[in-house]
């Protein structure tokens, strides 16, 4: 069958021709193994200029085949067969609320979780038995989660928006919170309550984040030290939110050993570069602290001016560290073609001084084209020798 499918596609008329009679005799009483085999080549094969024919014929066995083919196509191991299986068998109206719900909570294909959590919650609506979605509360994807929550709360519910406040994932909070609104209640006081009764979910913190004031950044910053790394880069991220970003315990933090806080913590400072420890930042810059300081410290040293991101840019173009030294080759390149024209001052005193000397270091790697140009931009003529 999957040499037949393959064949009823051909570009030679002779061989498709003989691929798709020996099909319509196969496809007239088929077998479940032997559909699932031809629909994994047809389906993958239906954007070919003659890959229609056998695909609609799989997909009206989907519309309209016997109860037996379409469970057949519904388990198959193949995720694109599965999937056009469930959609079309969704738009023909043929799949049960059971078969909806389980594949809402079981497929590994996340379209069709999806669409068949909405199909779900339609038909439980309109069957008035709500409450069988209620399973998809702990479903792995966060746009069913988000879709129990919501018609649960519109039912008269909202319980499972309660427990959804501080879920992992900002979509959920969303419309959990707009759930808990809609009922007369504050989401930002149920935060409140949450934050401060015990040691919270990363998801409690970002929602107080999303929905509370400035007055709320005691709570908030009483997490930086929260034992979860997540915990830590949300309490952060809840600051900036808030407008209570104070620099300088966040500047302690760029040697947390998590990547996410340190990137949550570079987002914060951002705004606060030119007020930032500069020898303290090199220090973190330096070869011997892991990659993720590293990065942190040349993202702030970049954002602080212009000729301090030139200066260590220079010299990182050497760096053992291949991610350091392709961002800084990189970067130069970008200045040199989209910013250097319109950088109308001139470097002067010791940062010339150091600018000059990482040129003279950096020549070998960046080629002496290259060099050349930057001595120009630089002010300091076309040659190394000047």
């Amino acid at each position: 069958m999957p040499a037949l499918a393959l064949r009823a596609s051909d570009w030679v008329p002779q061989v498709r021709d003989r691929a798709r009679a020996a099909l319509e005799r196969r496809l007239a009483e088929p077998s479940g193994a032997a559909l699932v085999a031809a629909a994994a080549v047809a389906l993958a094969l239906r954007d070919r200029r003659e890959g229609r024919w056998l695909a609609e014929r799989v997909e009206a066995v989907m519309r309209e085949g016997p109860d037996e083919l379409l469970t057949a196509l519904l388990a198959t191991p193949d995720r694109l067969t599965r999937r056009t299986a469930h959609l079309t068998a969704l738009g023909a109206g043929r799949l049960d609320l059971e078969q909806m719900l389980h594949a809402a909570e079981h497929d590994d294909d996340l379209p069709t979780r999806i669409r068949c959590a909405e199909a779900a919650v339609k038909a439980a609506v309109a069957a008035g038995t709500v409450d069988r979605v209620r399973p998809l509360m702990s479903s792995g994807t966060a746009r069913v989660r988000a879709e129990a929550v919501h018609v649960l709360a519109r039912e008269g519910d909202i319980t499972p928006a309660t427990a959804a406040l501080a879920d992992r994932n900002p979509i959920v909070r969303a419309v959990a919170q707009a759930a808990l609104r809609r009922a007369g209640s504050d989401p930002a006081e149920q935060y409140r309550r949450i934050i401060t009764a015990s040691r919270p979910e990363p998801g409690a913190i970002a929602g107080l984040g999303e929905t509370g004031t400035a007055d709320d950044a005691v709570l908030v910053a009483a997490w930086l030290e929260h034992p979860r790394p997540r915990a830590r880069a949300e309490a952060v991220r809840a600051l900036r939110r808030l407008g209570t970003a104070d620099p300088e315990p966040l500047f302690a933090m760029l040697t947390d050993p998590s990547g996410a806080v340190t990137r949550q913590v570079t987002i914060a400072l951002r705004p606060w570069t030119s007020r930032l420890d500069l020898l303290r930042l090199r220090q973190l810059l330096t070869a011997g602290n892991p990659q993720h300081i590293r990065m942190a410290a040349y993202r702030l040293l970049h954002e602080r001016d212009t000729w301090t991101r030139l200066l260590v840019d220079l010299e990182l173009v050497a760096d053992p560290s291949p991610p350091m030294r392709n961002r800084a080759r990189g970067d130069i390149a970008t200045w040199l073609a989209r910013e250097a024209v319109t950088t109308y001052s001139m470097p002067q005193g010791r940062t010339l001084d150091a600018l000059r000397e990482q040129l003279l270091a950096a020549e070998g790697v960046l080629g002496p084209d290259r060099v050349r140009l930057l001595r120009f931009h630089l002010g300091l003529g076309g040659s190394s020798t000047t």
